[in-house]
């Protein structure tokens, strides 16, 4: 018999989520030294894991022969009083990943729907397609490529069970004002919940007027779910680690479906520790503005166009076969992800400046210029 046939019809057409191509594939298939080799793909931290982060995982270490705290409590106080919320309000998941899938379990289903940008995060669509809900799209116009939150809103109706923002968006790097956010929020019906990706914000939190507070509109009832995620400022991407923010009440939902022992004791303790590791994280952010500029800089000495980026990555067009580019730079030791929904666009996670540096003069070689 075919197996296919005992499956859930919709989980046959669920497609997978593709990862950025790891340094040792690379390494493989074109004969380099993974000594050589940027990954600038996945939007790591290229400055490697926060230091107070790893001095706790080591700690940990010594009892990984029992099992992990199943309900994070340290860790959720820790997030509790650094983000000025009651601890009944955080859920803790696998990455925030995990949580994304999770909400999804709680609120979609058959005859609903989830509103998203048509360039966002892969995952709103997975996560919706696993539950056999319907996606609802908007687009996001080049060359911005910004959310359009009034055919998002005019997009909800009575079916809307969610709909899923990022601010900065993956993988555009595009972002909104906090006004804009919070005015969009306040016009969503109760019907519906607000998940808003906050997996890049910590890059852009001095800049106030991009960074909404959603702490009093939750308190007073809003649907509305922050996610945040230790991989990318504070370096634990590999740990998988991440928290949300909502009412007391949907994070009880959140913990009826989430898998006991979820977040691992080595990456609760590695968070606890980051989380005290706020310079580490003032000095990431400002090492990727710089590169950032570095990278903007020579967007434009080689004549291509880019979105004005404040996260960790930038999206830069301009590549009449963006997977021919992808192929010519992991040759030359450099990884970055083509964006094939988007045309011509390329996006290229911020590194150290010596990998910026090279990740240009290979494009520049590729360009012929």
């Amino acid at each position: 018999m075919d197996i296919n046939q005992l499956a859930q019809q919709h989980i046959l057409k669920q497609p997978l989520y593709v990862t950025g191509k790891p340094i040792a594939y690379t390494a493989r298939e074109f004969g380099l030294d993974p000594k050589d080799i940027d990954k600038l793909a996945s939007n790591e931290n290229p400055f490697g894991p926060s230091p107070k982060g790893m001095a706790e995982a080591r700690k940990a270490l010594e009892e990984v022969n029992l099992y992990p705290d199943g309900g994070s409590y340290d860790l959720i106080g820790k997030i509790a009083e650094f983000r000025g919320v009651n601890r009944e309000q955080i859920a803790v998941g696998n990455g925030s990943n995990e949580l994304l899938d999770m909400i999804a379990q709680v609120f979609l289903g058959p005859g609903t729907e989830a509103v998203m940008g048509n360039h966002s995060f892969a995952v709103y669509k997975l996560a919706t397609m696993a539950m056999n809900a319907k996606i609802v799209e908007v687009d996001m116009p080049a060359p911005g490529y910004n959310y359009n939150l009034k055919a998002m809103r005019d997009a909800v109706n009575e079916k809307t069970r969610i709909v899923f923002l990022a601010n900065p968006n993956n993988p555009t790097g595009s972002d909104l004002t906090a006004k804009e956010i919070l005015d969009f929020a306040d016009s969503l019906p109760e019907t519906c919940v607000l998940v808003m990706d906050e997996a890049y914000t910590e890059f852009i939190e001095d800049t106030p007027e991009l960074v909404p507070d959603f702490n009093s509109r939750i308190a007073a009832g809003k649907n509305i779910i922050c996610c945040r995620t230790f991989s990318k400022i504070y370096g634990l991407a590999g740990l998988r680690v991440g928290y949300c923010i909502t009412r007391p009440e949907i994070v009880a939902l959140i913990n009826r479906v989430r898998e006991p022992f979820n977040v691992n004791s080595i990456a609760q303790a590695a968070a606890i520790g980051a989380i005290d590791d706020q310079d580490y994280v003032n000095k990431v952010r400002e090492l990727n503005k710089k590169g950032l500029e570095q990278l903007k800089a020579g967007f434009k000495e080689l004549g291509l166009p880019y979105v004005d980026s404040h996260a960790n990555f930038i999206a830069v067009s301009g590549f009449k076969d963006p997977m021919d580019a992808f192929k010519f730079l992991q040759a030359k030791g450099t990884i970055i992800r083509p964006q094939p929904a988007m045309g011509d666009v390329l996006r290229i996670t911020v590194g150290t400046e010596a990998q910026n540096k090279k990740c240009l003069e290979n494009i520049k070689a590729y360009l012929g210029k």
